[in-house]
């Protein structure tokens, strides 16, 4: 099986109902998946903003935090390092006009860049860059990703 890139706003509909949930669930279960370590603390964030609009209460936002805190344990978690900073920062500084990269944006497309190469160097198949952000998809897409957003698949 491929694997797949996760960022944020994809990983969050593994655990909140959203559009394109059952799609990326049915991922998570049938391929091996990679997300970014700051992908943690952001869904901390939506967990949290989520918990604050009383979309949930705090013992759902604390279980669905275990839970990927859990499920990040079988994820490959690539933790920012010189390698990633430095292509972020070369990814920011290039970017043509149209394309609005953001900062956490670049680390998530930095990150599925050297998680892809990593695998195509030990043999692992690579698929897509799956985001629910349309600017992020465009990024990933310029970046030389194949890009996908889960809410495409609604079921």
């Amino acid at each position: 099986m491929a694997l797949n890139y996760l960022d944020s706003s994809a990983l969050a509909k593994r655990y909140v109902p959203e559009v394109g949930s059952a799609w990326v669930a049915r991922l998570c279960r049938q391929a091996p998946v990679a997300i970014s370590l700051v992908a943690i603390p952001e869904l901390a964030s939506a967990l949290a903003r989520r918990t604050r609009e009383g979309a949930l209460n705090s013992q759902q936002r604390d279980t669905l935090f275990q839970t990927l805190l859990r499920d990040a344990r079988s994820f490959t978690v690539l933790e920012p390092n010189q390698a990633i900073a430095q292509q972020a920062a070369t990814l920011l500084l290039t970017a043509p006009e149209p394309v609005r990269l953001r900062t956490l944006d670049a680390l998530h497309v930095a990150s599925a860049r050297l998680a892809f190469a990593r695998a195509r160097r030990r043999g692992v198949p690579t698929g897509s860059f799956i985001t629910a952000d349309q600017a992020l998809l465009d990024a990933a897409s310029w970046a030389g990703l194949p890009a996908l957003n889960p809410e495409d698949y609604p079921q």
